[in-house]
Order: structure tokens, then sequence, then C-alpha cells
């Protein structure tokens, strides 16, 4: 998470390279299996590259 752009999940190594879901490897209290932080980070992912 240290190479990725909270806002736009871009990475800061390689312009116009964007991350999502389960590729982040979050742990969360739900077991691996958490569905809101794969929607908030396709959505903040499809924002950032949109522009």
């Amino acid at each position: 998470m240290k190479e990725i752009n909270p806002g736009t999940m871009e990475s800061k190594k390689v312009a116009s390279l964007y991350f999502a879901g389960e590729i982040l490897d979050l742990d969360a209290v739900t077991g691996g299996y958490n569905l809101q932080i794969a929607w908030s980070t396709g959505w903040a992912a499809g924002k950032g590259a949109a522009g």
C-alpha cells in the first residue's frame, strides 16, 4: 500500500497502472472477503483512470 496512491489507487512507480480489490491483499475482520474494500477500491481506481 506504500506504493499506491490511496485516492486514485494508481501505482506511484508506474503511471496509469491501477489496483483494486483482492490484488491489494488487505486484511479485515471479515476473514479476507471484504466486499466493501473491493467495491470502494474499484470505484476509486475507475475514477482515477477516467481522469
